[in-house]
């Protein structure tokens, strides 16, 4: 009898997947951000999925870098790096209008040539990106090199370059204002192509909500 009360129960459902943190979020996850006034427009009370999982590489660490969209067209990255306060970064891709709109850009070139103190100042603060601008920025890196990996690493370690699956090489340069949580971060590939984001740590409670993908 046992047998066949085993035999045809009623099969138990999958444990959903729970996310506490925003570190776990996966492809297809979604999340939101609070109404902290200390979030730019395009984050505040948004609600975006992530689409892709990255993972950025540096001599000492590596950390996911989590790319989400809402319903525009202006994509969110969250990143990891280690930091005393284990603050997320918050990043936004420049386009580069904004970047001549909001620095002058001789002053910008400085970053690129040696040493690497570059002092940056911006032009205004009269941007839809102001609640992420710091008054001054003093350079902290120059032409650190780095592999950016179009893959999740964050259970493992990212291979190594004379592996078949190394990341794509890039120079890193980062300048660092507002009581060193605000950040200007330059990623220069070998292609050529460069990125430029504005960044800030924030604590990861900025993400309100968070849904796991159905599974």
């Amino acid at each position: 009898m046992s047998f066949f009360k085993s035999l045809f129960a009623k099969k138990q459902p999958v444990p959903t997947r729970v996310l506490n943190n925003a570190s776990e979020l996966q492809v297809k996850d979604i999340f939101k951000f609070g109404d902290s006034f200390a979030l730019p427009q395009a984050m505040r009370k948004e609600q975006l999925q992530v689409t892709d999982v990255n993972t950025l590489e540096f001599k000492h660490e590596h950390y996911a870098q989590i790319v989400a969209q809402g319903s525009g067209s202006q994509m969110v990255y969250i990143s990891f790096p280690n930091n005393p306060q284990k603050l997320v970064k918050f990043s936004l891709l420049l386009a580069r209008n904004d970047v001549e709109a909001l620095f002058d850009m001789d002053a910008f070139s400085e970053i690129f040539e040696q040493p690497g103190h570059a002092r940056l100042t911006p032009l205004t603060k009269n941007h839809s990106y102001a609640d992420m601008i710091a008054d001054q920025y003093i350079q902290q890196d120059f032409m650190s090199t780095g592999y950016f990996h179009r893959a999740d690493y964050r259970n493992t370690a990212p291979p190594q370059y004379n592996e078949d699956k190394h990341g794509q090489e890039f120079e890193y340069y980062s300048l660092q204002g507002g009581q060193e949580t605000r950040f200007i971060d330059i990623f220069i590939f070998e292609n050529g192509d460069t990125d430029v984001y504005l960044s800030f740590l924030r604590p990861a409670n900025e993400i309100a909500e968070l849904w796991a993908k159905d599974e």
